[in-house]
């Protein structure tokens, strides 16, 4: 009997892990998948895999017995020993453990570090983030056998790498790369109607992320002071809110404290939000609409974030003025993919679609990931 084991943490490595899922068990593959969300971002994330008969979702807490276990940053020996005694009582024979995003996060690297069967890490990255706790647990787990790395592209693999020569490092690309290359079917005309903007004017999209509130805070300030130069009337410029946001009181007090430095651009500048979080704010910059970052990014005409995440790689792949605004940051995909000013992103014009043979590779995310699951 095959059974694997899947602790995902944040939006991203739990997509991966779910389509890798799916993949296993259309292939008569996979017996029983356990999946393990280390964070209630994930939680929320792995709701629709309750529904999948070959699919358990058990909850940390249920394993180490700590009903406040996913508010930790770290866990206590005791709480690791009952996960590694859950992993052998259950007949596991292989683990998926997601990188997570946030900065403070280590329990992935714990459990990493405990287990003995065989570990497939999930690094799914596209861009080598600054400070992150990976790059300070990676040497000790390049160093145990059991331990192999699905990483992005060749420019995360070489990072690995200069660590650690010996590594068991294999690209398999990304979910942003494969749906790039997916045919859209949305209806743009709905969207752009629910994001006030009209037919004839340049939807920009802004994909908030889950690094530190400055960071999104100073690239939004950066564009407000562009559109107050009055260059730019037929843009209008849409920021969403990442679905993995923690302190979100915080985050919005922080962008909306800036947008008030800029009140001459608040007809073309939004922070969507949904019913939900927007509940009693009321904000000249705010948008309520229940339109997603996917589908936004899709509809947009060009796509900026602070950093180079999934909605921002999947629009420069499709061809879409593209930027990032933390310039220090190389991207694992080719840097000139992506305008290097605002000004020059504002201003560009789309090129044709890019294709998996770019980026040297030759299947999927999903199917290079499975392949390493029944190694």
């Amino acid at each position: 009997m095959a059974y694997e084991i899947f602790f995902v943490s944040s939006v991203g490595d739990t997509d991966l892990a779910k389509a890798t899922i799916k993949r296993l068990i259309e292939q008569n593959i996979l017996d029983l998948a356990f999946v393990i969300p280390l964070t209630t971002t994930a939680e929320k994330q792995t709701e629709d895999l309750r529904e999948m008969k070959q699919v358990n979702r058990v909850s940390l807490s249920e394993i180490t017995e700590q009903a406040d276990i996913l508010s930790k940053k770290r866990i206590e020996n005791s709480a690791l020993e009952k996960i590694t005694a859950f992993v052998k009582d259950k007949g596991i024979h292989r683990a998926y453990i997601g990188v997570p995003s946030p900065l403070d996060e280590e329990v992935p690297y714990q459990i990493a570090n405990r287990l003995n069967i065989p570990c497939v890490i999930a690094y799914e990255f596209m861009f080598k983030p600054n400070n992150h706790p990976f790059w300070k647990h990676a040497h000790e787990l390049t160093l145990k056998d059991n331990c192999e790395f699905a990483v992005s592209l060749k420019p995360a693999s070489q990072d690995l790498l200069q660590i650690n020569p010996k590594a068991h490092v294999h690209e398999i690309g990304h979910l942003s790369i494969d749906r790039s290359l997916l045919a859209q079917s949305i209806d743009t005309k709905a969207i752009r109607a629910s994001l006030a903007v009209n037919e004839n004017e340049e939807l920009v999209f802004v994909s908030g992320t889950t690094q530190p509130i400055e960071m999104d805070n100073q690239f939004l300030k950066a564009l407000l002071a562009e559109m107050a130069t009055g260059e730019y009337p037929h843009h209008q410029i849409r920021f969403g809110i990442h679905p993995g946001r923690k302190d979100m009181e915080a985050y919005l007090d922080t962008l909306l404290a800036t947008c008030k430095e800029y009140p001459g651009v608040e007809k073309q500048v939004k922070l969507i939000l949904s019913e939900q979080i927007a509940k009693e704010l009321h904000h000249p910059f705010i948008l309520r609409s229940k339109v997603s970052g996917s589908e936004a990014a899709q509809t947009a005409n060009r796509v900026a974030q602070a950093v180079p995440g999934a909605l921002l790689n999947e629009a420069a792949l499709r061809g879409k003025p593209s930027y990032f605004h933390e310039q220090a940051i190389q991207p694992y995909l080719p840097a000139n993919w992506f305008a290097s000013g605002i000004p020059l992103f504002l201003a560009a014009k789309p090129v044709p679609a890019r294709e998996h043979k770019d980026l040297g590779l030759q299947d999927t995310a999903t199917n290079l990931c499975a392949k390493l699951m029944v190694k």
